[in-house]
């Protein structure tokens, strides 16, 4: 299960407070302390509760756009005191546990673009954590730097859905949906844009205390690249993993042995969450979900699914979906509170 910090979680309340929502704060009234965490799947539900209340299936795309550096305590002060905008993104790589489980945030530069990427690793793969997260991206990149009116190009990986104007809104360009991942795509140069408030000496001080707060958090630095990789496609063999880490797949197993981990055991934690979020389309059948993951077989990927979720994929599927349509039928059933 994934934590996040409570401060990233109160951009929510008050997104809610300026827009006069107050009969909306009880989804989040008891959250006072931003050093507490809670858990991913309670962040995913105060959200849910939030747009239900609102009407608003938007609201993590307006949430994300109007989050500041600051609301991510020090780590955000930390980015804003580098130098450029790629030393800010590397900083955020680093130290993001800091403040949430939920996903990796993947950095794949080309010749003339680059890509943010959302990879999930540890908590319920949703299309509110993917707006928050892009939305989010590209507010801090634009405050950062000064540059209200820069524009991406916004990649996700569910359906087109109904409001998607206003995600051109949000991103300066018209959004895509459906695709392979989930990202936030912009032009290389801007990765060179100096920052308003970058000041060295600062920067130094501050990533000394993110980097004892890192160790602090119970799970080191070499754990961590190895769940983003694995998040990221592709990356799904100790020898694969080891060349991108520029180390020997020995030494790479040696590191995690020392960490009281192992490489076969996060692999299965990050095939057993892609799983379910394969399984979570209903238009993507399970023999597809196998082949998918790398199984040459249905069987194998049945017998391995079963062993990390206690049921079988089909099952599972159809619980989700029964979760599903009860959440709606009582989403339904509500009153109308937005009126109140």
């Amino acid at each position: 299960m994934g934590q996040v910090k409570v401060a990233i979680v109160l951009p929510l309340l008050n997104y809610l407070r300026r827009h006069r929502l107050a009969q909306q704060l009880l989804v989040v009234e008891n959250l006072c302390d931003p050093s507490q965490s809670i858990s991913s799947e309670d962040w995913l539900a105060l959200y849910q509760r939030a747009i239900d209340a609102t009407g608003d299936p938007a609201l993590p795309l307006r949430v994300g756009a109007a989050i500041q550096p600051s609301d991510y305590s020090m780590l955000g002060f930390a980015a804003m005191s580098c130098v450029t905008l790629e030393q800010a993104i590397a900083v955020m790589q680093r130290y993001e546990r800091l403040v949430q489980e939920v996903n990796a945030t993947g950095l794949a530069v080309d010749e003339d673009q680059v890509a943010l990427e959302w990879l999930p690793y540890l908590g319920p793969v949703s299309p509110i954590f993917m707006q928050l997260a892009l939305a989010s991206w590209a507010a801090v990149a634009r405050q950062l730097t000064g540059r209200p009116q820069q524009a991406f190009e916004a990649h996700f990986s569910f359906a087109r859905p109904a409001n998607a104007d206003v995600y051109q809104q949000i991103f300066g360009k018209p959004a895509r949906f459906s695709q392979p991942m989930t990202k936030l795509v912009f032009e290389r140069a801007f990765l060179h844009q100096p920052l308003l408030f970058g000041d060295p000496q600062t920067n130094q001080i501050l990533l000394a205390k993110a980097e004892e707060q890192l160790q602090q958090a119970g799970e080191s630095g070499i754990v961590v690249s190895v769940r983003q990789r694995l998040a990221a496609s592709g990356k799904l063999s100790v020898e694969a993993v080891a060349e991108d880490l520029q180390m020997s797949p020995r030494k790479l197993q040696q590191l995690l042995a020392n960490e009281g981990s192992n490489f076969r055991k996060l692999l299965h934690e990050a095939l057993f969450q892609r799983a379910k979020a394969y399984l979570s389309d209903p238009a993507i059948s399970v023999s597809e979900v196998a082949a998918l993951l790398g199984y040459s077989e249905q069987s194998p990927f049945q017998t391995a699914f079963k062993n990390w979720a206690g049921v079988t994929p089909g099952a599972w599927r159809k619980s989700l979906q029964l979760r599903n349509a009860t959440a709606r039928h009582a989403a339904d059933l509500a009153p109308d509170q937005s009126s109140v």
